[in-house]
């Protein structure tokens, strides 16, 4: 009996730790739709997708080809730092209207 009570008490703190860290995890994120990047409150991080490597890439400033001033976000949660992992269903959700873009091209010196 003693070692019932046992198992069932490691059980119940197992699980209990299991959801506090699935719930630390929780970050949220602000999502940018019409330059397609995420910026993630707690770290001051942002993360873009960078054509020339094919990876998101997780910086403090942007390049200044990138601008999300005063353009439309929306506060997504992922249980980690990785969100762009969900990209595909953000974008889908939260659909730039066109002709809103913000992306800057560089002009040579």
């Amino acid at each position: 009996m003693l070692g019932l009570m046992f198992l069932f008490t490691m059980s119940a703190t197992i699980k209990a730790a299991a959801q506090q860290e699935t719930q630390q995890q929780r970050v949220r994120f602000y999502y940018y739709p019409s330059s397609n990047v995420y910026y993630n409150v707690s770290t001051g991080e942002y993360w873009y997708y960078d054509n020339g490597t094919t990876n998101w890439v997780d910086v403090k400033t942007l390049p200044t080809t990138i601008v999300v001033e005063k353009t439309p976000r929306y506060t997504v949660y992922y249980n980690g730092p990785d969100v762009w992992k969900d990209n595909t269903v953000h974008q889908k959700k939260y659909k730039s209207k066109k002709g809103t873009t913000t992306e800057k091209t560089r002009t040579g010196n």
